[in-house]
């Protein structure tokens, strides 16, 4: 019998970490371990697929770089439009910042197959690692007719999350990832992938967009008692393109730095209200409005910011970005 192709983009992460003990769950080298050793130490994929393997990167996800990310986003998009008999992609990847590459490629790939991140929380060397499971579900719901049509996906811990409400909530411990709001979209097991739900994918509002070689500077400002006043007008004339305030609540600005935004004489960079809660969502405010602000719905900051930055690499103004953002909310 013929096995379903796949696609495996290797990053690195805790995945492919190892220690000098079984025993060592936090003190140990991520990004040791190649896709292709990954693959070797798990013969049971056989069972389930023909898989060709790349290495994009083989970092701790921390370490990243926009040019990583480059990488990762024209192998998809070639592999996908290169080999219509392709099944899907898997991408082995670090906790981190899993999140962030996830929401990317949902903003950027516009194909039915899946595209699955995947991860761990304990490096291979650990006893108990989580890693193979982890991987071997991700390629059974990569292959599985379910997964179709329901854009990028993060498979942790026998959980289908969305891209877009997925998040790492835990330092420790294998369920580390949990999506706000509705939950996980469905789970995977030795009876296979079930995917109850009948939610697709929203819109791609990027899927055309070429990446550059160099990529605007977003920044991320998180709110807090008294932030620092020099802060803003320091960033304002360093000449960011674009910030993500981190608002305490949801997502207000503080006297401090609603003084700093009035106060600035020069052409306001596109900005975007977060929260810090970690849930719920951010909503329009007329007097945040004022300064150029807008909401970013139920986006975490650091998804704010990938959609900012994707945004400015398109050209949009503030109402084009406002008209996304209107899009993405359904």
């Amino acid at each position: 019998m013929q096995h379903p192709r796949l696609l495996l983009l290797g990053t690195g992460g805790t995945i492919a970490g190892t220690a000098p003990e079984s025993t060592q769950l936090h003190r140990y080298a991520a990004g040791v371990i190649d896709a292709e050793g990954l693959l070797d130490a798990l013969p049971e994929l056989a069972s389930l697929a023909e898989i060709q393997v790349e290495q994009i990167a083989n970092v701790d996800s921390a370490d990243l770089r926009f040019s990583h990310w480059r990488s990762l986003v024209e192998r998809i998009r070639q592999s996908l439009a290169d080999d219509p008999g392709l099944a899907g992609v898997v991408i082995t990847h670090g906790t981190n910042t899993l999140e962030e590459t996830a929401w990317l490629l949902q903003l950027l790939i516009d194909d039915p197959r899946p595209v699955v991140l995947v991860g761990a929380m304990r490096p291979a060397s650990a006893l108990s690692a989580d890693g193979p499971l982890n991987l071997y579900q991700a390629v059974q719901v990569a292959v599985s007719a379910e997964a179709r049509g329901r854009g990028v996906l993060v498979v942790m811990d026998g959980q289908i999350h969305s891209a877009r409400q997925v998040s790492k909530r835990a330092t420790q411990g294998v369920g580390a990832f949990h999506s706000s709001g509705r939950g996980p979209l469905g789970w995977v097991d030795d009876l296979g992938v079930h995917l109850p739900g009948l939610e697709r994918h929203g819109p791609v509002p990027f899927a055309g967009l070429s990446l550059p070689p160099c990529w605007p500077q977003v920044v991320i400002l998180h709110g807090c008692v008294e932030p620092p006043q020099a802060l803003i007008p320091a960033l304002l004339s360093a000449g960011v393109q674009g910030l993500v305030f981190t608002g305490t609540g949801a997502g207000q600005l503080s006297v401090v730095e609603r003084d700093a935004l009035a106060q600035w004489d020069g052409q306001p960079p596109l900005m975007l209200r977060a929260n810090r809660c970690g849930s719920g969502p951010v909503h329009r405010c007329e007097d945040h409005a004022k300064l150029g602000l807008l909401p970013a719905g139920d986006l975490s900051p650091q998804k704010a910011r990938v959609l900012l930055l994707l945004a400015l690499m398109a050209g949009d103004d503030r109402d084009a970005l406002a008209a996304r953002l209107k899009t993405l909310s359904g």
